[in-house]
C-alpha cells in the first residue's frame, strides 16, 4: 500500500508540474521504402502530461489528439479512436511522444530499451536515445532538443528501424497558464 501511495503521489506531482504550452509545428516524414517525403504543419497544444492536441493546417482537417489513454486521429478523412490500453503499438507511440514532449526522456529511454546521451547546442539541451538492440518495429534513434531556459521541446526526430524518419520542429512557443 505504501508503494502504491508513493507512486500515486509521484504521478500526481509530475502531472501538476507538467508545463502547458502551444506552438506552431512542421512535420517532415521521410519514408525510406518509397523515397518520398511528406510535409505537414499545424498547431500543437500541450495541455497536461497526458493531453496533447496536434491540429493540422496542412493538410487541413487532420488531427492527432492524445487524451489520457485514448488517441484520436483524422488522417486524410479517415477518423479513428484508439484505446491504447488495448493496442500495444499505439500505446508505445503515445508514451514515447508524450514522454519526449513533456521532458520525461528518461522514461522514453526505458520504454524503448535505449541508451541516452545529453549534450548542449547553443541555447538547447539535446537528448539522444539510441536503441540497444535492432528490431522490426519501434525507434532506432530519438533526438529531442529542449530549450535550456524552460525545458520545452523545439525539435523531435524519430528514426524508425525501417528507415522512416519523422522530424517535428516547433516554433512560436507560448507557455500557457
Amino acid at each position: 500500500m505504501k508503494k502504491l501511495l508513493t507512486f500515486v503521489i509521484i504521478v500526481l506531482a509530475f502531472a501538476a508540474s507538467a508545463q502547458k504550452a502551444e506552438c506552431h509545428f512542421t512535420q517532415s516524414k521521410f519514408i525510406k521504402a518509397s523515397g518520398k517525403t511528406i510535409e505537414s504543419e499545424g498547431n500543437l497544444k500541450l495541455l497536461s502530461s497526458d493531453k496533447l492536441e496536434m491540429n493540422y493546417t496542412k493538410p487541413a482537417g487532420d488531427y492527432f489528439i492524445v487524451d489520457g489513454k485514448t488517441v484520436k486521429m483524422n488522417i486524410k478523412g479517415n477518423k479513428s479512436v484508439v484505446d491504447t490500453e488495448k493496442n500495444a503499438s499505439m500505446r508505445g507511440m503515445r508514451n514515447t511522444l508524450m514522454n519526449c514532449i513533456t521532458g520525461n526522456w528518461k522514461q522514453a529511454a526505458a520504454d524503448n530499451n535505449a541508451e541516452s546521451s545529453v549534450s548542449e547546442k547553443g541555447a538547447n539541451k539535446v537528448v539522444t536515445l539510441t536503441a540497444k538492440k535492432t528490431g522490426t518495429r519501434g525507434y532506432a534513434k530519438i533526438t529531442v532538443s529542449y530549450r535550456k531556459s524552460d525545458n520545452l521541446p523545439v525539435e523531435l526526430v524519430l528514426e524508425e528501424f525501417n528507415g522512416t524518419v519523422t522530424t517535428y520542429k516547433m516554433s512560436n512557443i507560448v507557455k500557457l497558464h
